[in-house]
């Protein structure tokens, strides 16, 4: 039993490294560049079911099919940023809302390919080692989760990343410099779609048979809240804001809280009113998120 118990604690941990992942690329995304992706789950869904036909479809081995899925959501990224990149905050917010749904619509619908809503797996973990399998895959993950903060770290203080901010704060002006501008936002939202790619592929493994359900739109509205509570401005505003929705919610509260069983389809519907009743007092009284000031931004 105890064994159990800690199989499934290294596995929740490994779902949470991969949400801190997302809420960290989403930092990078909506801070630094200034690009409202509401369609986060989308491009982790196409990373995750790519990666998934490359290794059961086309028997093509666990790395080279990772490194094929997040080029493939590269690509795709790219063909879409083409269409969006160029227009308002808000028309780029729908249009990665409508690619994310159109993604979950395509794994349902296309039978031949994906199953459909029957699913498709057994995906396999690209080593095996009896019962330290899981652990070690999660030391995988962790060490790839530290390398993509360390290069957040380093991109806001790099002159790459001044120019991003200068793209967000004032594109006209950048522009005016000779920057071009509309060709620095697609690279950038072409990278990091491509490692949000990665570490769908990544959690592939860890689901081991998958769904359409899986990426569903809540998973991109609790990564905009995780980042919201933690704080969209700072680097660890991710994790803190995971550790206190996904990790508080999902595995705390729904693991230790004995729930009778005639309420256990409530509880979905309560976790995301008491998402959305958090973030509300947070944006109260600390409008920046917990990481964040307590003063409001003042736009000059």
């Amino acid at each position: 039993m105890e064994q159990l118990f800690s199989g499934y604690m290294i596995y929740s941990l490994s779902f949470l490294l991969i949400f801190i992942a997302l809420a960290t690329i989403l930092h990078l995304q909506f801070s630094i560049g200034g690009i409202v992706n509401f369609g986060i789950v989308g491009f982790w869904g196409l990373g995750m079911y790519a990666f998934a036909l490359l290794n059961l479809k086309l028997n093509i081995p666990f790395v080279p099919a990772v490194l094929l899925a997040s080029a493939l959501t590269g690509i795709v990224s790219m063909a879409l940023g083409r269409i969006i990149l160029n227009l308002d905050d808000q028309a780029v917010l729908v249009g990665t809302l409508a690619f994310a749904t159109i993604i979950e619509y395509l794994a349902t619908t296309e039978k031949w390919l994906t199953n459909g809503v029957m699913g498709f797996g057994t995906i396999k973990f690209p080593f095996d080692l009896g019962a330290n399998t899981l652990f070690v895959y999660f030391l995988v993950v962790l060490v790839f989760l530290i390398l993509l903060m360390f290069y957040v770290s380093k991109i806001k203080t790099s002159p790459y990343g001044r120019l991003l901010l200068s793209i967000k704060d004032n594109e006209i002006l950048s522009q005016s410099l000779g920057k071009p501008t509309f060709r620095h936002k697609i690279i950038f939202f072409t990278v990091t779609c491509s490692l949000i790619g990665f570490f769908g592929a990544m959690t592939a493994p860890l689901y081991n048979y998958i769904f359409p359900r899986m990426i569903g739109p809540g998973i991109t509205f609790t990564i905009w809240i995780a980042l919201m509570l933690g704080g969209r401005k700072k680097l660890l505003g991710g994790f803190i804001g995971i550790l206190a929705t996904i990790g508080l919610f999902d595995y705390v509260i729904e693991t230790v809280v004995p729930i009778p069983t005639q309420y256990a389809e409530m509880v979905p519907n309560v976790k995301f009113a008491l998402y959305g009743l958090t973030l509300m007092l947070v944006l109260m009284f600390r409008p920046l998120g917990i990481l964040g000031d307590k003063k409001r931004e003042v736009k000059g």
